[in-house]
């Protein structure tokens, strides 16, 4: 292979009965099942790292087994040529979570959003699902985390081309891929399956109120709730927490220009409704006390969001602190008085033939220096996300899935990308021809 070609909801309380009723819950005792433990001294070696340098970036990330039997998956992010993620996962193997519900993970981070993923037989590994998994600096906190909330994903892109089948599971791995530079650490303790079931009177032996139970009982946070359930995000709230809660009042979300809840509200736009939320959410029980001495707070959707004493006020990012540390079992609730909308600096989109063109001339060098997997793996995760992206002709999309279907029949890394690259060469003379 050369360097020329190698081969319409209303505001207020809609849907907020129904999140109730999902989010007030809390586990029954389940069948559960080990899918990762570190007790034997050679289990780190059943994990492979994978980072960047796949893509040409610097990152440093790997794994080891601590003297507590622990796994440490540690190291450096670096944003620098077009990279940013470290990786580590598990080799194949038939795992079948046909009869679970959701991932138990229990770790101690950094105060860090890592992904969790799974794989399922045969796919290969540029592309997973993946599901958030939220971390508090220095604490162990054990994450459920639903098979409904896992999303296959590749290149940085969701790919809705089809849901995760449990029954065809076959690795784990964790990620992280937050586009902040610096170290990082997230000390695993155990990965396990459960096929728990969950209900009402099971939060309520455990005695105490609810994020939710709160929220709802206080009557002012309707549009708040409805926007939760419309963003699905049952899987991050509705676990044993701890969390804190920015809750924006039912006036505050008034205060938005008319039309933007119901905008927000369609299913079309549920990324953007879940990163707001996600911006109003911070990993651990953090009091007014707390926030005033650390003076901001990182939520779950990345923004740092200052905390300070002004003109009499507390201030949280833009808005005013109405009521402070407004207790629940699973966490603590303040209320503040507008929405924290996340800023958004992301650059535009390549165009689909633009991306074929960036993947070309990243998989060749990898390619001719003798990384065949890692040109193949880059050539998998473009074609997939081109299935899926505004601009690209059925007979093309149609086309990408055919050239996928191919390479993943062969087990070479090198057949796989010459497949891979043969078809991507196509697409690109058709999405040229037609501006592209």
């Amino acid at each position: 292979m050369t360097t020329n070609k190698p081969s319409s909801p209303a505001r207020g309380g809609i849907l907020a009965t129904a999140f109730v009723a999902l989010l007030a819950q809390s586990p029954l005792l389940a069948v559960q099942q080990d899918l990762a433990s570190f007790q034997t001294a050679d289990s780190a070696t059943l994990w492979n790292s994978v980072n960047d340098g796949v893509m040409g970036g610097v990152s440093k990330g790997g794994v080891k087994r601590t003297n507590e039997g622990t796994l440490l998956f540690s190291g450096e992010l670096s944003l620098e040529n077009n990279g940013g993620f470290a990786s580590i996962r598990t080799a194949e193997r038939k795992l079948d979570l046909s009869e679970m519900s959701a991932i138990l993970v229990k770790a101690r981070g950094d105060g860090r959003t890592y992904w969790v993923e799974l794989r399922t037989s045969g796919q290969m590994g540029a592309s997973s699902y993946r599901a958030d998994l939220p971390t508090t600096a220095g604490e162990w906190r054990e994450i459920r985390v639903p098979l409904a909330d896992f999303k296959l994903q590749a290149f940085g892109r969701a790919l809705p081309i089809k849901a995760l089948n449990p029954a065809a599971v076959a690795s784990v791995g964790f990620t992280l891929a937050d586009k902040k530079a610096g170290p990082f650490s997230l000390e695993i303790e155990s990965v396990r399956a459960t096929d728990e079931k969950t209900s009402n009177a099971a939060a309520a032996a455990k005695g105490g109120k609810t994020l939710v139970d709160v929220a709802t009982a206080a009557g002012g946070f309707k549009t708040l709730l409805a926007a939760a359930s419309a963003a699905d995000l049952v899987g991050l709230l509705g676990g044993e927490g701890p969390l804190t809660v920015l809750a924006p009042t039912d006036e505050a979300f008034a205060k938005l220009p008319a039309g933007t809840v119901e905008t927000l509200l369609k299913p079309a736009n549920r990324g953007q409704l879940l990163a707001i939320l996600k911006n109003h959410v911070i990993a651990g029980q953090v009091t007014l006390a707390k926030a005033l001495e650390l003076r901001e707070g990182t939520t779950l959707q990345g923004s740092r969001i200052p905390v300070r004493f002004e003109n009499g006020r507390v201030r949280i990012g833009s808005a005013n602190l109405v009521t402070a540390d407004i207790q629940a079992s699973n966490g603590i609730i303040h209320v503040i008085d507008q929405v924290l909308i996340p800023a958004t600096p992301e650059a535009a989109a390549p165009s689909p033939a633009g991306l074929l063109q960036l993947a070309i001339e990243r998989g060749v060098p990898l390619f001719n220096k003798g990384d065949v997997a890692a040109c193949a793996a880059l050539y998998e995760i473009t074609c997939e996300a081109l299935q899926t992206m505004d601009g690209v002709p059925e007979a093309s999309r149609k086309e990408f899935a055919e050239v996928l279907k191919a390479a993943r029949s062969e087990s070479s890394a090198r057949t796989q990308a010459w497949i891979l690259r043969d078809g991507m060469d196509r697409a690109l003379v058709r999405l040229k021809g037609n501006g592209g």
